[in-house]
């Protein structure tokens, strides 16, 4: 997505998807094999409804608006953005 992209002002659906490196350990797993039993994997996440945007902004700045609400528990350095839609609602 272009960095000068501007969103222009209405109401919006949008769809976000990030992915982010993860620790998992299994459920139930006694505390003297967590560390032995964890594992590397990647989480996803997801988030979507509709706001009203009553000033023109980046839509850069936008997307991070939503990460950072999605994301507020994980460093936005491992955050990858897969999925950032908006659409304009018209009825």
């Amino acid at each position: 997505m272009p960095a000068s992209e501007i969103v222009e002002p209405g109401r919006y659906d949008y769809d976000l998807t990030v992915k982010f490196p993860s620790t998992y350990i299994p459920e139930h797993t006694p505390p003297a094999f967590r560390i032995a039993e964890s594992y590397e994997t990647t989480r996803t996440r997801y988030a979507n409804g509709q706001f009203d945007l009553a000033e023109p902004v980046a839509r850069d700045l936008l997307c991070q608006h939503f990460v950072n609400q999605v994301c507020e528990d994980v460093s936005s350095d491992l955050v990858t953005v897969t999925r950032f839609e908006l659409t304009p609602v018209t009825a």
